[in-house]
């Protein structure tokens, strides 16, 4: 599965997901099942930024603009250039 592949089943998920969990009869398995997915999306969203961060660097690098990227990938340019520092916001 390549990453556009991954996005859309990524996609289903906020559809999907929540109707599987909420079958689960046991509440603390489905709390902790919760949970559980709560800090696996974390770290998956660390790991994640680690992969922009430097290709937002690299393009700025490459002579774009903040402007310029900020339009291409539809957030701020003032997002752009802390994306591009490595700052969280």
């Amino acid at each position: 599965m390549d990453a556009r592949e991954t996005l859309v089943h990524l996609r289903t998920l906020p559809t999907t997901l929540p109707g599987v969990l909420a079958e689960e009869p046991d509440p603390l398995t489905r709390a902790q099942l919760v949970g559980d997915l709560l800090a696996a999306l974390a770290d998956i969203e660390m790991a994640l930024k680690a992969v922009r961060q430097p290709a937002v660097a690299e393009l700025r690098d490459q002579g774009r603009t903040v402007r310029a990227i900020a339009a291409e990938l539809g957030i701020s340019p003032a997002r752009v250039d802390q994306i591009a520092k490595g700052k969280r916001a």
